[in-house]
């Protein structure tokens, strides 16, 4: 644990495991949003991502029918649709042996997804725009920076539109997200999400759930093309068990080594590198006092390379964390932070990223162009610095 002066108010950086799990489960409640969210909170509005205390605790509730494990599964077939359309640009690098750009593809691949999983059929009303799909600014800017957020708040009254037109339809709202958060009501009240809530929690999906499983994508694939190794194990097992045929979302369970790399790869590049929490109350963390007030940062990143929970943790090994993602560490391993808030999405994300894997390595083998792993780009969530280049051709 490492204290840094800063503003007049203490800052800590925290990477013990047990302090981390006291800080995100056992005493969740103590521990407010910290620094950073301000900027965070520009761009998403208050989504579950940004909000706190009461209002987080019933959105979440709210929310969260929409991410159990049938709601995820009844997606599979979506997600794998998505795949199976960006297969030509695949094909095209597989004959012209130009490299392919694994970051953009992940990008646009991701993008895809999350759009039609959130909008349904009604994406099509954004793709017939003048102009395009407006939401393809989030794959054509690169910068997060305040531009950017201002470009993007603009959409707000996109999503309000389409959500506005679904209702005045009538009939069933839909089994997307859109469709599930509109249908969603408060326990205690019964009154659904009004309009701002259901629209800053779909631009906080949106954000959330391309960036972060795009990048995952791009790590994984960038990991396996340096260890081939791997890279044939996974296919044997993919071809052993589902083939060339797409996986339902009951075999994807039985994909071990599948879901050992994503964990393995979520170790190594966690999107959230960084996260911050700011204590509410006096407390004491890893033998320290920690006064109320203090901002604390928590860094995956690091603290996924501890050389004492993770031998030689530099070393890509998918045999480190089972197929559960439970690490032999308690608190050593957050990818998707813990307790209460851990990320909603997480069970979306890795369907994606499994059915992907699973789909690809039956169809092409993946070799780097440049030797060496990329250099990193630590904006708000990892990314690699400059495109990551692999070549293709036919497995």
């Amino acid at each position: 644990m490492y204290k840094r002066q800063g503003g007049g108010l203490p800052v800590w950086v925290l990477n013990d495991p047990d302090a981390i799990h006291q800080i995100l489960t056992k005493k969740q409640p103590s521990y407010g949003k910290g620094v950073g969210f301000e900027r965070v909170k520009m761009l998403l509005g208050d989504g579950l991502i940004v909000s706190d205390g009461e209002h987080w605790r019933k959105r979440r509730q709210m929310l969260q029918p929409a991410f159990t494990r049938p709601s995820i599964a009844s997606a599979t077939g979506l997600i794998r649709t998505c795949i199976e359309n960006r297969m030509s640009v695949w094909d095209a690098h597989a004959e012209s042996g130009e490299p392919l750009d694994i970051s953009e593809e992940a990008n646009q691949l991701g993008l895809r997804i999350i759009l039609r999983s959130i909008f349904g059929d009604d994406l099509e009303l954004l793709d017939a725009r003048e102009g395009g799909n407006p939401f393809h600014m989030v794959t054509n800017t690169h910068e997060r920076d305040l531009m950017f957020a201002m470009r993007f708040r603009q959409l707000w009254p996109v999503v309000r539109e389409i959500a506005e037109v679904r209702r005045e339809r009538g009939g069933p709202l839909g089994q997307d997200f859109l469709g599930r958060f509109m249908g969603s009501v408060d326990k205690e009240s019964g009154e659904p999400l009004d309009m701002q809530g259901l629209v800053d929690e779909i631009m906080t999906l949106l954000i959330a759930g391309h960036e972060t499983t795009a990048a995952t994508i791009a790590w994984a694939w960038s990991l396996l093309a340096r260890h081939e190794g791997v890279q044939e194990e996974l296919r044997s097992e993919v071809m052993g068990h589902v083939g060339l045929k797409p996986p339902e979302a009951s075999e994807l369970k039985g994909l071990d080594l599948s879901h050992r790399i994503v964990h393995e790869t979520l170790r190594l590049y966690p999107p959230v590198w960084m996260f911050s929490r700011q204590a509410l109350q006096d407390d004491v963390l890893a033998g320290y006092h920690v006064p109320a007030g203090t901002q604390i940062l928590l860094t995956p990143f690091l603290l996924h390379r501890r050389p004492e929970f993770w031998d030689e943790p530099e070393r890509f090994d998918p045999g480190r964390i089972p197929a559960s993602g439970i690490a032999p560490v308690r608190g050593a391993y957050i990818p998707f932070s813990a307790g209460p808030r851990r990320c909603a999405g997480d069970l979306f994300a890795l369907n994606v990223v499994v059915q992907h894997l699973a789909w690809t390595v039956g169809r092409y083998h993946l070799s780097p162009v440049e030797p060496g792993a990329p250099e990193l780009d630590p904006g708000v969530n990892l990314r690699a610095l400059h495109p990551i280049r692999l070549r293709v051709r036919r497995a």
